[in-house]
């Protein structure tokens, strides 16, 4: 813990270490008062003439005895090579005086100790000069709080407290709080040799102030450092928030301890430091709030803007502050129309709204003033909800907020609602209907049959009872069409191959396309998964699909194209995609968007019910049925649930 200092002018240097007597000699010569302690025995070995005429003491007065007989509030345990402390020197027959004693151990093991006893102050011109200095820096040091830039500040004022303290470098580090060391932040100083990392332990470990020297013992990675980078000094202080340390002043340099440099000062210079950081953390707390704020206000102000509901603002007085765009958009006035004129000139058209005012101007709101109509600027009138919320600001109503909502749509809904259940008991009339009426049709159908096998060929009565046969035979197709789309599916779903399925209704096929001169192509992409279906249901679906396809190329003929592929486009399972094209004149726009609703057909004979079943049974497989048409050619596309991995 101890070590030679360079500074005592009688040090020697060689590898032979002087003896007490040339010591004692040496020390004679010194130009301050001196003394020589033995810090085993912490007792007093020497001191020389100008000590004796300051204490009054002699050397037999003196001699063995212990140091605070002259020093008695010295404490040798804590004291360090080059420290100069504040102490009382007791005088013999007088009263003690203040001194300032300076500490140089001499020998490696720190057996023996100089005091040097400095003059008590120093020159009163040097001393204001100093304090002035410091005065003028400490005043920067406040002054940085008026900078936004916390960067900025905390390397400023690692300047300037070196500047204060007189070293060779200064840094500051602060604790990382991804990892369990300390980071170098700032630093000032000609050729500063500081870490860029400390440990955590250093933290820990300097949690007071304190200054180390050199030949003392190394207690941190951050003495460790300054030994290996010829620092004589390291002095360090904490920097505490919260009750923990969350960074590190620390100051260096070779030679002296400086004068400005103390345990005191560190303290003092480390709380500035922290003041800097708690500044700047409010400030950036304040900011946040703000920016929270604004964020509130704008989208507030979004809300009020964009909302679908129309909002307006009254005043105490009834007087309109402000309407948002549904509003305008609503009642026909533009925003700057209406502000300062009375609710009265714009809500038209209800007895309602006053009581709701009068129970709002009394702190209560009105979420529904019930049925009500109000006037457009055109004078329309329209049926709305309307809400009247108060507006309080402390214990007085300031305002209040009209939200109105247009009812027109929702009323409208409930019209096709009544209408959609009209047609679902329609439909189940129908069902039954259908059902009933299909044994006299048949019955029909038998007689004509009958009645045509008792004529000859060549009577004219013959075609009139085809025609009927055919009328017939039309009725039960339609009323099979009917029982299919209002009869619940009964599905049985299991994996299958898709290309043996499609070619064999392709081949079904065979014998009609030829007729109309289509050629079919199937494509099925390699390796495909299998389908999870019910593949009766499905072979309804591409049998109509293909029906359709041949009756859209009758006339012109040319190429069918089925083609299957592998997607994952169904709740992001695997999925089969199985497209069906024709090169035929393409479905009307106006029918492409109802194609798949009951009744809609574009073909002569049709009963508008194939798509309406194609779609059923395709939703009920969980699957996806869309068409893609234009002049010379129509698509409709089939995605269906594929079989998983892990299903096999």
């Amino acid at each position: 813990m101890r070590s030679i200092t360079n500074k005592f002018p009688g040090a020697i240097k060689g590898r032979k270490e002087p003896g007490l007597k040339e010591i004692t000699s040496l020390l004679n010569f010194d130009a301050v008062p001196t003394a020589l302690v033995d810090t085993e025995s912490q007792s007093v070995l020497f001191i020389n003439s100008r000590l004796i005429k300051l204490s009054y003491y002699s050397q037999q007065d003196v001699n063995l005895k212990n140091v605070r007989f002259i020093l008695p509030g010295l404490d040798l345990l804590t004291a360090y090579s080059g420290e100069i402390r504040n102490l009382k020197l007791d005088r013999k027959n007088l009263d003690p005086i203040d001194t300032r004693v300076r500490f140089d151990y001499l020998d490696q093991n720190g057996k023996w100790l100089v005091l040097r006893f400095l003059p008590k102050t120093v020159d009163d011109l040097e001393r204001k000069i100093q304090l002035e200095g410091t005065y003028r820096r400490l005043t920067e040091f406040v002054q940085l709080t008026d900078s936004p830039e916390i960067t900025y500040k905390v390397m400023q004022g690692v300047q300037i407290i070196r500047q204060i303290l007189d070293c060779g470098a200064v840094g500051l580090f602060q604790a990382d709080p991804e990892h369990p060391q300390l980071m170098r932040i700032a630093e000032a100083g000609d050729n500063v040799q500081f870490p860029e990392t400390l440990p955590s332990t250093d933290l820990i470990r300097l949690d007071k102030p304190s200054i180390w020297v050199s030949g003392n013992r190394i207690l941190t990675e951050l003495h460790r450092s300054g030994k290996v980078n010829g620092y004589e000094y390291v002095a360090s202080a904490p920097l505490f928030q919260g009750g923990g340390a969350f960074g590190l002043l620390v100051a260096a340099g070779k030679g002296s301890i400086p004068i400005n440099l103390s345990l005191d000062g560190m303290e003092l210079l480390s709380a500035l430091l922290l003041s800097l950081f708690q500044q700047q953390m409010l400030v950036n707390n304040l900011n946040n709030k703000i920016d929270q704020s604004i964020g509130i206000i704008n989208l507030r102000n979004l809300t009020f803007d964009y909302m679908n509901e129309a909002v307006i603002v009254v005043d105490d007085k009834l007087i309109i502050k402000e309407i948002n765009l549904a509003a305008e958009y609503m009642f026909g006035y533009a925003a700057w129309e209406v502000k300062g004129q009375t609710y009265e000139n714009i809500l038209i058209g209800t007895d309602r709204l006053l009581p709701a005012f009068q129970d709002a101007q009394k702190g209560k709101a009105t979420f529904n003033i019930g049925e009500a109509s109000l006037n457009r600027r055109d004078g329309q009138s329209f049926p709305v909800e309307v809400k009247v919320i108060p507006v309080v600001s402390g214990e007085n109503v300031i305002g209040m907020e009209i939200l109105i909502t247009d009812i027109s749509e929702h009323e409208e809904s409930k019209a096709v609602t009544q209408q959609l259940e009209h047609r679902a008991v329609l439909g189940d009339y129908t069902a039954a209907f259908a059902h009933d009426v299909r044994n006299p049709i048949n019955n029909i159908s038998t007689g004509l049959q009958l009645l045509s096998a008792s004529l000859e060929e060549a009577d004219p009565n013959q075609d009139i009872i085809n025609r009927m046969l055919g009328d017939c035979t039309r009725l039960n197709h339609l009323m099979e069409s009917f029982l299919a789309f209002s009869r619940p599916l009964e599905l049985k779903f299991e994996p299958f191959e898709a290309e043996p399925f499609l070619k064999r209704i392709i081949d079904r096929w065979q014998p009609r396309m030829a007729r109309v001169n289509v050629k079919p192509i199937l494509s099925v992409e390699k390796d495909l998964k299998r389908i999870i279906g019910d593949p009766r249901s499905l072979e309804n679906v591409f049998t109509n699909l293909i029906s359709n396809a041949l009756e859209a190329m009758t006339e012109t003929g040319d190429t069918l194209a089925v083609k299957a592929v592998m997607i994952n486009e169904i709740n992001g399972h695997p999925a089969v995609e199985i497209s069906v094209s024709d090169n035929g004149p393409g479905i009307p726009e106006d029918v492409k968007e109802r194609i798949f609703e009951p009744f809609v057909t574009t073909r002569k004979m049709g009963t508008g019910l194939g798509l309406a079943i194609t779609k059923q049974i395709v939703n009920a497989h969980k699957g996806s049925l869309r068409v893609d048409s234009f002049p010379g050619g129509t698509v409709f596309t089939v995605q269906l649930p594929a079989e998983r991995e892990e299903s096999k």
